[in-house]
């Protein structure tokens, strides 16, 4: 079966799992890793092509590296403690690229709107979330996300404790944008709460 597996998550695990498992257990999970992932894939199948970007690119193979760990002998704990502080990583080394950008005299002003069209195009019904939107103007952004692929793929696949990964690095990318971009959310999905409370606020 014809399918497009996203090198990037597990291969950018390699080096963080080297230096805390050694280089011998480390092939084996990311061997067993790869062979997960391909079966999620095609599990999923027929899945619309506009979520490949959360499912096949941080999802999956999220997932299949917490099998992997788990399988080779691995505690739950100890695997997603260990995913979410790599992805909670990653996240910040995009952080940082945006603050860079921001540094741009009068860009920040423009990001709740920008945010807002992103969030309605690349985080829609069709890539599998459900929002409600509250307001969008140009100082302001809220809206609460009602349900989320991040949560509900995990929550099948049996392992819901990676999931506050991926919404702490929502707060790494986006928490630290400019110094006038308020960043307000104060609930996940993945952490409990009966929403995901998004909130971008210009500050005067």
């Amino acid at each position: 079966m014809g399918r497009r597996l996203d090198k990037r998550y597990l291969t950018g695990a390699v080096s963080a799992m080297e230096k805390q498992y050694g280089v011998e257990k480390t092939e084996a999970i990311i061997e067993d890793a790869w062979r997960r992932y391909a079966e999620i894939v095609d599990e999923n199948a027929d899945e619309p092509k506009k979520m490949y970007m959360h499912t096949r690119k941080r999802i999956y193979p999220a997932i299949a590296a917490f099998d992997a760990m788990t399988g080779n002998g691995t505690s739950r704990e100890e695997a997603a403690a260990f995913l979410n502080r790599y992805y909670e990583k990653r996240a910040a080394g995009v952080g940082a690229k945006i603050q860079g950008a921001m540094k741009i005299p009068g860009l920040y002003k423009l990001v709740p709107r920008f945010f807002a069209r992103m969030t309605k195009s690349s985080f829609g019904e069709d890539c599998g979330f459900r929002a409600d939107w509250i307001r969008t103007e140009q100082e302001e952004m809220c809206f609460d996300m009602l349900a989320c692929p991040y949560q509900d793929t995990c929550v099948k696949y049996g392992c819901p404790e990676i999931v506050a990964g991926f919404c702490r690095a929502d707060d790494e990318v986006y928490g630290h944008m400019h110094p006038k971009l308020k960043w307000g959310r104060t609930k996940t999905l993945g952490q409990g709460g009966d929403c995901c409370d998004f909130r971008l606020t210009i500050e005067s």
